[in-house]
């Protein structure tokens, strides 16, 4: 018995193509019977499309080559370019050593949320309630913005740096591996672009696709300077209000400066040239929300990656209704402080594979700072520096009790004294 699409139905759960045992280098994919490395497909996705568009009608998913049955792989389509990606919640099913492998939500924020606030399927969509919403109808009262969260009890919907934390899991851009040489370098804003878009594909919030109504800025091409043109005016045409109903937009980019104004902030984007205006009270929220994020002694070569909610003014200019930043290091792999910054440089540096578990928009959350996946079983790493707080002492023990208790491998920095060798592999 099949669908429309020749899926079997999705209470069925399918199994994967037999997988022959070679030596192979890096992570292979299979698509429509054929074999192909995926870092053949990320650098030409446009010479596979057609292969993929095959798949996508015939098996409605792709597989991974990393294990035995072979786990599914999410398709994704955005600016006419497919994507693969880690079927939800089917990161454990890939090898450690395979770039789809994730913890899952065994270290990650998400718990915290009620059920409607975040609610998956099993086609890889997903639909999410936001604390701050894309439509207003004119004739509604002004709401609060404050967290939607009574003291003790989980959140009813999801703020915009839970949003944020989503959509960069679901890209898979909080694991790092190590380079080859089908992908040397570091990963910049070119690599991460088109991986958040095509994770806004099949997500929905009260009704609204997000790839319809997120504007993720997309890498610069200077033999091709206009090319985006188009595509970010759509986006801002629909802004504004139409029949009693105010549209607003998510734009999310790295960025490239602070600016003062007259009222504000102006917050200019790497690759893009139209700024967004923040209002005073606006900007002081958010160097208050992430004050490793906006601090002027973060290290040098980190990044800044806003989410905003935007309106467009009577000028037609782009302000901010509301907005998240998140700290990452020039990888773009997430950081909760400066230090985590040095850290994920130093694990980076040492040839490590790891994950950086997310807080979503909780506050209290007691997840590792980072875990490295190249050990088994994994091994967590701790960044402890705000040891003369008497509540975080307190967790640190909390932790590390935790961690004696399930025999878990644990590497731990003490921010005043040197890094501790990264290099050694608990076995």
């Amino acid at each position: 018995m099949t669908n429309q699409r020749g899926r079997p139905p999705a209470t069925r759960q399918r199994r994967g193509p037999p997988v022959r045992r070679r030596q192979i280098a890096g992570t292979q994919v299979r698509i429509a019977g054929k074999d192909i490395a995926l870092s053949q497909l990320r650098r030409a996705p446009g010479a596979h499309r057609a292969l993929i568009e095959q798949a996508k009608v015939v098996d409605g998913c792709g597989w991974c080559l990393c294990s035995d049955p072979a786990p599914r792989l999410v398709i994704r389509h955005r600016g006419g370019i497919y994507y693969l990606a880690c079927w939800p919640d089917g990161g454990q099913q890939h090898a450690r050593d395979c770039e789809f492998y994730n913890t899952g939500g065994q270290w990650s924020g998400r718990s915290q949320y009620q059920a409607g606030a975040l609610q998956e399927n099993d086609d890889g969509g997903a639909s999410v309630a936001l604390s701050l919403p894309l439509q207003v109808r004119t004739t509604t009262p002004a709401t609060a913005t404050a967290s939607s969260r009574d003291a003790g009890t989980a959140r009813s919907r999801m703020g915009l740096l839970g949003l944020l934390h989503y959509l960069w899991e679901r890209a898979d851009l909080t694991r790092s591996t190590p380079s080859s040489p089908a992908e040397p370098g570091r990963r910049g804003w070119a690599r991460c672009s088109p991986l958040v878009q095509a994770a806004t594909v099949g997500v929905t919030s009260a009704g609204l696709p997000l790839a319809w109504s997120c504007y993720v800025v997309p890498p610069f091409d200077p033999a091709h300077p206009e090319q985006h043109r188009a595509a970010f005016a759509r986006f801002t045409d629909r802004l504004g209000e139409r029949n009693g109903v105010v549209q607003r937009g998510l734009m999310m980019g790295a960025v490239r400066s602070w600016t003062p104004t007259r009222y504000g902030q102006r917050c200019d984007l790497r690759h893009h040239r139209v700024p967004i205006f923040f209002s005073a009270a606006q900007y002081e929220r958010i160097r208050r929300s992430a004050p490793s994020a906006m601090t002027d002694q973060r290290p040098a070569d980190s990044e800044q990656v806003v989410i905003a909610l935007v309106s467009r003014s009577e000028r037609g200019n782009l302000s901010a209704v509301g907005a998240a930043v998140m700290l990452t290091n020039a990888d773009f792999v997430p950081a909760d402080s400066t230090h985590e910054v040095v850290m994920a440089d130093a694990l980076t540096a040492a040839n490590r594979a790891f994950i950086k578990p997310l807080r979503y928009d909780g506050d209290t959350a007691s997840l590792p700072d980072f875990v490295l996946t190249d050990t088994e079983p994994a091994t967590v790493v701790e960044v402890w520096g705000m040891l003369d707080r008497e509540e975080y002492a307190a967790r640190k023990q909390a932790k590390l009790s935790h961690y004696r208790g399930t025999d878990t491998p644990l590497i731990e920095w003490d921010v005043r004294t040197p890094l501790p060798d990264l290099g050694r592999r608990c076995r």
